[in-house]
């Protein structure tokens, strides 16, 4: 069993190189996850230069997708995240990038897999369950990389109680492609607590039932650590979180542990300590200051991942 470090490139500012994969690989890490920005231009020169640096470095890719986004509009210059409501939209938008991350990986000598940040959170479960019997069918039909759908707020996984929900369907229920990123720390966010299966009421009916359901699909974990009121701790090594840290590692600990009954298939853990900058990383009002550390935060949650990892294998 081996535990496999993700390293996202969001909130790095240098660009993609040889050196910069060089360096992230000494750190202790696996691969990389990079947005479609890092391999679609009009040349390939992007694509030429991620799958170079790729392949030097020896790191695996992740490749995370926006379906209905991921490009820049022409108008603003601004990222677009979701540009669409229409199932039609995101479902074909879904083929096409899973097309092109399919031809990318296929060029990295590591390998890698998807993950998906997919839908809208505002579809009907009816929407959300005809959007996805199009995704696993196209999953089945064109490729036998792993394809992760990621518990992220906006999208179709964003609200725990209507993940609950579609995990509990058969029509779901019976596909083996249905596959999770765990990034909690958007649910606790969105419900204004870190659920506490063990002293209050209301979490210790639902939460240990859900966190079983989410396990048994979990095959990547973000490990961000959360609060109430927001999906990142600025520092999470700060005593006035340890509470909700000591809450969320257990968590970590039980899908990790179901990784690990799973182990036979892959032989790896897959975990990205994965922070962001500002608007996730608070900054002070005028100068924009952050105020903690971006780098202190990854370092510090992935000493607890690999104490983690440590503790179970």
């Amino acid at each position: 069993m081996e535990l496999k470090l993700i390293k996202t490139l969001w909130g790095i500012d240098e660009p993609i190189s040889i050196e910069l994969f060089n360096s992230i690989k000494e750190e202790g890490y696996h691969g990389v996850e990079v947005i479609r920005l890092a391999w679609i231009d009009e040349n390939n020169n992007s694509r030429d230069t991620l799958i170079n640096s790729l392949n030097e470095s020896g790191l695996a890719c992740v490749c995370q997708i926006h379906t209905a986004g991921g490009y820049i509009n022409s108008n603003n210059g601004e990222y677009v995240y979701c540009g669409a409501y229409d199932v039609a939209v995101h479902q074909q938008d879904f083929k096409k990038q899973l097309k092109e991350c399919k031809e990318l990986l296929t060029l990295v000598q590591n390998g890698g897999f998807i993950n998906v940040h997919a839908g809208v959170d505002a579809w009907s479960n009816e929407e959300v369950i005809q959007f996805l019997h199009f995704c696993l069918n196209e999953i089945e039909q064109t490729t036998s990389i792993t394809v992760t759908f990621e518990t992220h707020r906006q999208r179709i996984f964003g609200s725990p109680f209507q993940t609950r929900d579609l995990l509990s369907m058969p029509s779901l229920a019976q596909s083996k492609y249905l596959k999770l990123n765990a990034d909690l720390s958007h649910w606790y966010c969105s419900c204004e607590r870190v659920f506490n299966s063990t002293d209050e009421d209301r979490d210790k009916i639902w939460w240990p039932k859900l966190l079983t359901l989410v396990s048994k699909r979990c095959e990547y974990i973000h490990a961000r650590f959360g609060f109430a009121q927001g999906p990142q701790m600025s520092d999470p090594s700060a005593t006035e979180c340890d509470t909700d840290r000591r809450l969320q590692i257990e968590v970590w600990t039980l899908l990790m542990q179901e990784q690990q009954k799973k182990i036979s298939s892959t032989g790896m853990i897959f975990v990205s300590p994965e922070y962001g900058p500002a608007p996730y990383m608070p900054t002070k009002p005028h100068t924009q200051e952050p105020v903690a550390s971006l780098s202190k935060a990854v370092r510090f949650t992935k000493m607890v991942v690999e104490a983690i990892f440590d503790e179970i294998k």
